[in-house]
């Protein structure tokens, strides 16, 4: 925790600066961990949202991201089950980061009002491009950081069986442009 945040009553700490992607990417995370340490048996959308008291619609929404990124697969013997796709070294907060953000985008895209921009003056949009290019900046280093953490370090929380060993090979870094 900041000292800023901790002097100051009432400030909210979150990562991102972006309170609704910090929330989506810690339950993201959370899910994540909870499939990792039920391995090698998968988890239904029912019990996901049962023990992180939730609604089963925001999690199936999330479990449909981290799907579509390729992070997690339907199990095909249990309805609604879902289980890790990769070997736990390979997936690591960046790929989570990315998907989650990349979902959240998308949702604000379809929310924006059209003909917004033709409204707001040129020292506004001046500003936006000077924040948007300082958030790619930041972005870049907070993914360089979080390509460091995988989901192997979940190892030692898992109560259940051993995994089978994977020999795949980790995915590398691919650097966003600027």
């Amino acid at each position: 925790m900041n000292s800023v945040a901790m002097e100051t009553p009432g400030i909210p700490e979150f990562i991102f600066g972006d309170q609704q992607l910090h929330a989506r990417f810690s339950m993201a995370i959370e899910i994540l961990a909870r499939i990792v340490i039920a391995t090698p048996a998968a988890l239904t959308t029912a019990a996901l949202a049962e023990s992180l008291g939730q609604g089963a619609r925001p999690v199936r929404a999330l479990l449909a991201s981290l799907h579509q990124a390729g992070l997690l697969n339907r199990d095909e013997k249990t309805r609604d089950a879902w289980y890790c796709a990769s070997p736990l070294g390979a997936i690591t907060l960046a790929d989570v980061f990315r998907c989650v953000a990349g979902a959240t985008e998308e949702s604000r895209r379809k929310k924006a009002v059209q003909g917004a921009e033709e409204n707001r003056s040129s020292a506004q949009q001046s500003v936006d491009l000077l924040l948007m290019q300082a958030t790619m900046s930041i972005n870049q280093v907070v993914l360089q950081h979080l390509q460091a953490f995988d989901l192997g370090r979940l190892k030692a929380l898992r109560t259940s069986g051993s995994l089978p060993p994977f020999h795949y090979p980790s995915r590398s870094y691919i650097a966003e442009p600027v």
